[in-house]
C-alpha cells in the first residue's frame, strides 16, 4: 500500500522564526555547502530529509560514502517508511535496464538521438567522476563527438535488427566494424556481426509494411554510413573512435554494473511517484568512477522519467537528494533544476564550497547551475571563494563612519605702564573649545566572509549540538530579518 502524501506545493515542511518554508520553496532546488565537520549533512540536510519523509514525499538518494546507505535506512525507518525502502546495490535484488528504460521513454522509431544522448550523459559523467577538467577539449573531445556520430547511425540499425538495444550487441558491433574497403568483400567480414546486422535490415526493408519502409530508411540513412564512411578512415582516427566506445560501455558488460543496468528491470525512477525511497547504495568510494557513473545515469532517467508524465495538483512530491554533489554534476542539471518545480521534484545537491564546482564543470556552467538555486544554506567554512560569493551574494549594504573633533584654542592679551617709584602690569587670557562632527557613507559587506570562518557554530558537544547556517532566498525576504537571508538554527539531536 502506498504511503500517504501531502500533494499541495503549499504544505508547509519547515519553520524558520515562525515563518513557513513550504514545499514551493523546496521544489526550487537547495544548495548546501559547508566544510567536513560543519554539520551540514547532520543538521540542515537531516531537516530537509526528514521534513521530505513526514510529508510522504518519494526520493532517490545517491551515495558518495560507505555509510551513507546504513544512516538514510535508519532514518527512513525511524520515520515510520521502512516498507517503502528500495536498495539498488551488490545484492542485484533490485535492478534498472538503463536502455531499456531508456528506449521506453525516450525511443521509438526516429527517436533513436534520444538514446544516444543517455550515452553522451554516461561520457560526461565518466569525465566528472574521473576528476577530468570540464575544460578538457582538443583531441579527445574529437573522438567522443564521433563517437557520438557511430551511436547515432548504429542505434537504428540495431533496433531494426534486434528489435532492442543490449551494450554487448553494441560492442560487439563496433568491434566488427570493416576497417577497410577491400575487407568489406572479405568472407569473413561477411559473416561478421556488423554484416548480419545489416543484412537483417535491408531484408526488413524490402517488406511491404510501415515497418519495412522504415528498415528502408535505415539502411539508407545510417547503414550506409559504416559501410562508407566508417571503412574511408585512417587508422589512427577510426581506431581510437572505437576505443573511446569500448572504454565506455566496457564496465557495464560484466560484473555487478552488468547485473544491475543491463539485465532484466525490477525498480525504475517512476516507482518515486508510489511513494518509493530508492537508495542507490553503490558509493564512490567502493566502485570508483563507474559507481559515480551509473547513479548519474539514473539521475539523468529520473529526471526525464519526472517530465514525461502529467503532473495534476494531486501528483506526488518527489527528493532527490545529492550528498557529495560532485561526484555526479552534470551539464544537464540546469536543465533538471528548471524544471523542478512544475515537475514536482525537490532537488538536494550537498558539497564543501564553490571551487569544487567550477573545477567539475568549468565557470561558465558552474554559475550558470548555482544560480538555479531558489534556496542556498552556507555553514561553517574556511574556502575564501566559497565565501565571498555568499557574502556577495547576500549583497552589500549602505554602511557609515561617524567621527568628532575637538580642539581647543587659546589666547592671551595684555598691557602695562611703568612710572617712577612704581610699577605694574595688566593683561587677560580666554580659552575657546570647539567640537565637530563628520559622518561618511560607503558600501559594506552585510555578512562579510570571515562570517562563515568564525561565527557559524558547528555542533558537536562543545556546541550544545547547535548548527548555525546562514539561509537565502531568492526574491523573498525573511519576516525576522526583513532581508532575503536569516542566520538559523539547527540540532543536530
Amino acid at each position: 500500500m502506498a504511503s500517504p502524501f501531502h500533494a499541495s506545493l503549499d504544505t508547509p515542511l519547515l519553520d524558520f522564526d515562525g515563518q513557513v518554508w513550504d514545499t514551493r520553496a523546496f521544489c526550487e532546488a537547495v544548495c548546501i555547502q559547508g566544510a567536513p565537520g560543519s554539520g551540514k549533512s547532520s543538521a540542515s540536510a537531516r531537516y530537509l530529509r526528514n521534513a521530505a519523509l513526514k510529508a510522504g514525499f518519494g526520493a532517490v538518494y545517491l551515495c558518495a560514502k560507505l555509510e551513507e546507505a546504513g544512516l538514510l535506512k535508519a532514518e527512513i525507518e525511524a520515520a515510520g517508511r521502512a516498507s517503502d525502502i528500495v536498495v539498488i546495490d551488490a545484492t542485484a535484488q533490485e535492478r534498472f535496464n538503463i536502455l531499456d528504460f531508456a528506449a521506453a521513454e525516450l525511443g521509438g522509431e526516429g527517436f533513436e538521438n534520444n538514446i544516444v544522448e543517455v550515452m553522451r550523459r554516461m561520457s560526461e559523467a565518466a569525465r566528472v567522476a574521473s576528476d577530468k577538467s570540464a575544460s578538457d577539449g582538443g583531441e579527445n573531445t574529437y573522438f567522443v563527438d564521433n563517437a557520438m556520430k557511430w551511436l547515432t547511425n548504429a542505434f537504428p540499425l540495431l533496433l531494426v535488427a534486434e528489435g532492442s538495444i543490449r551494450l554487448s550487441d553494441l560492442n560487439q558491433f563496433i568491434a566488427t566494424l570493416p576497417n577497410n574497403k577491400e575487407e568489406l568483400k572479405s568472407a569473413d567480414w561477411q559473416r561478421s556481426y556488423c554484416a548480419q546486422v545489416h543484412m537483417k535490415v535491408a531484408q526488413k526493408s524490402k517488406e511491404n509494411s510501415e515497418a519495412g519502409r522504415y528498415a528502408l530508411r535505415v539502411i539508407n540513412d545510417h547503414g550506409i554510413f559504416f559501410l562508407t564512411e566508417v571503412p574511408n578512415l585512417d587508422n589512427r582516427p577510426r581506431s581510437s573512435i572505437a576505443s573511446t566506445l569500448t572504454a565506455l560501455i566496457y564496465p557495464f558488460l560484466t560484473g555487478k554494473l552488468n547485473e544491475l543496468f543491463c539485465k532484466d528491470t525490477t525498480i525504475t525512477p517512476m516507482a518515486c511517484r508510489d511513494g518509493k525511497l530508492i537508495i542507490l547504495d553503490l558509493p564512490t568510494v567502493r566502485y570508483g568512477a563507474m559507481g559515480a557513473v551509473a547513479q548519474s545515469l539514473f539521475k539523468y532517467l529520473f529526471g526525464v522519467a519526472m517530465q514525461n508524465r502529467p503532473i495534476t495538483p494531486e501528483t506526488r512530491p518527489v527528493m532527490l537528494y545529492i550528498d557529495e554533489c560532485q561526484n555526479f554534476l552534470s551539464s544537464y542539471d540546469g536543465d533538471l533544476l528548471a524544471m523542478a518545480r512544475s515537475a514536482k521534484v525537490c532537488p538536494v545537491f550537498i558539497t564543501q564550497d564553490q571551487p569544487t564546482f567550477y573545477a567539475k564543470m568549468g565557470e561558465k556552467d558552474a554559475d550558470s547551475l548555482l544560480g538555479k538555486f531558489g534556496t542556498r544554506i552556507w555553514h561553517a567554512n574556511l574556502s575564501y571563494p566559497t565565501n565571498l560569493a555568499a557574502s556577495e551574494l547576500i549583497s552589500k549594504i549602505e554602511m557609515f563612519h561617524f567621527g568628532e573633533t575637538t580642539s581647543t584654542t587659546e589666547t592671551t592679551g595684555g598691557g602695562g605702564s611703568q612710572q617712577e617709584g612704581h610699577g605694574g602690569s595688566s593683561g587677560n587670557t580666554s580659552k575657546t573649545n570647539t567640537r565637530g562632527q563628520s559622518s561618511s557613507g560607503y558600501k559594506d559587506f552585510e555578512i562579510p566572509p570571515d562570517h562563515f570562518a568564525t561565527k557559524l557554530r558547528t555542533g558537536t558537544k562543545e556546541n550544545n549540538y547547535k548548527v548555525d547556517a546562514i539561509v537565502v532566498r531568492g526574491n523573498r525576504n525573511w519576516k525576522r530579518t526583513g532581508r532575503h537571508w536569516i542566520q538559523a538554527e539547527f540540532s543536530q539531536r
